[in-house]
């Protein structure tokens, strides 16, 4: 049996942005209780991000995070978490850049978008896509790309006449939880995720780096959550498509 790690290809840089995130916002594991959402919601989300870099420390990380319901036991398996996780941190490092290229000159749209793609591929439970200028390529070149159980939100400004016949034939054919609004209160592109990372993109992605140079910025963990908030609030109050 070949018991080599797998390294499914995600962009390096993306991974490490969000294991980073992880890394800096670990919950307090001293009130760990078997029904703790906060808790489980890391565990799950840093052990699908692990999953991405090597499938055999995944699988470590899943089986430790396993006994963490024995408190006498919890502290040394949070150690061998951290261990896994900084490991993770260690080796992504050396594989990327000191400052990793979001950045993408007039023309490099394949690498805009193998990079976004590679970007949403990480959600673990939601995503929420703004851009004013959304159309129904949007699913196949990078709502496709998400794993159809993370439940999906676009929010833009105008929409073409095959966008919502593209989006119901999608929500049919693939069972996945995925909503359309508009409003005229956007003018930003931003992409969000699971509720904790925020990224902002130069360009809308049906043009993005096609004849001007475009980019793709993660959003300070300090600020993300405003960001968040003040988007889904946009939702709330926008119109269905």
């Amino acid at each position: 049996m070949n018991l080599t790690p797998l390294k499914p290809i995600v962009n390096s840089a993306v991974l490490l942005a969000e294991l980073q995130l992880m890394a800096n916002n670990i919950p307090d594991f001293r009130s760990f209780t078997s029904t703790s959402r906060e808790h489980f919601e890391w565990l799950g989300k840093t052990h699908a991000l692990l999953a991405r870099w090597d499938s055999l420390e995944a699988i470590s990380f899943r089986q430790v995070s396993g006994f963490l319901g024995m408190p006498q036991t919890r502290e040394g398996n949070l150690m061998q978490l951290m261990g896994i996780l900084h490991r993770a941190l260690a080796d992504l490092q050396l594989d990327t850049p000191s400052k990793p290229d979001h950045s993408f000159g007039p023309g490099a749209v394949y690498d805009f978008f193998k990079a976004l793609r590679d970007l949403l591929s990480t959600a673990t439970q939601t995503v929420m896509v703004v851009d004013p200028y959304l159309d129904d390529q949007v699913f196949d070149t990078y709502i496709s790309g998400i794993d159809p159980t993370v439940s999906v939100k676009l929010l833009t400004t105008k929409v073409g006449e095959q966008f919502r016949p593209a989006l119901d034939k999608y929500r049919v054919q693939h069972s996945q939880d995925i909503q359309a609004r508009k409003t005229k209160s956007i003018h930003d592109r931003v992409v969000m995720m699971d509720g904790n990372s925020c990224w902002v993109l130069g360009q809308s992605i049906n043009n993005a780096a096609k004849s001007k140079p475009t980019y793709i910025a993660p959003v300070s963990p300090d600020t993300a959550g405003e960001k968040i908030r003040i988007y889904q609030g946009i939702w709330n109050d926008s119109e269905p498509v």
